[in-house]
């Protein structure tokens, strides 16, 4: 498959535009600019890698969005009147997802309370004045979103 995707893009073919070819297509540009690039198996690897992480950052993403609906049956009805007022019985598409406000904001709140990365971690290039502390170079710094997300003074 990706031999053939790499065959396709190189005859000018138009792309799929999907994850694949961006990614042989960044590889091909990259191997013809500095004559190093990813192998046939590095490049599955990286498609693997995408696979994998999404498929399980989107499973709890749902999990907990459910919940969550369990625990606040008020919002559950709401997105569900919603879901029925915009979309009735046909099928969901790009239009009609993008009206749906209200699981929108219940979206976003999920992945406020429980996000993917629950920690940052940083280092300090240059001494930099912070409010009152001062942080020389090359400190480790750690941004705990998952606290900072649920403390209700911030």
């Amino acid at each position: 498959m990706i031999k053939r995707r790499e065959k396709a893009i190189k005859a000018g073919e138009e792309s799929n535009e999907d994850l694949l070819d961006i990614l042989v297509e960044s590889n091909i540009r990259e191997m013809e600019a500095k004559n190093m690039g990813m192998s046939i198996e590095d490049v599955i690897e990286e498609c693997k890698l995408f696979y994998f992480a999404d498929q399980k950052t989107t499973s709890v993403l749902l999990v907990w969005t459910m919940v969550l609906l369990a625990r606040y049956p008020d919002w559950q009805s709401k997105a569900r009147e919603e879901v029925l007022h915009v979309l009735g019985d046909s099928k969901p598409d790009a239009d009609g997802l993008n009206r749906l406000k209200v699981l929108t904001m219940i979206l976003y709140e999920v992945l406020r309370l429980y996000p993917p990365v629950i920690e940052l971690g940083r280092s300090v290039p240059k001494e930099i004045k912070l409010g009152n502390l001062l942080l020389p170079a090359g400190t480790d710094v750690s941004v705990p979103i998952l606290q900072i997300h649920h403390d209700k003074d911030l």
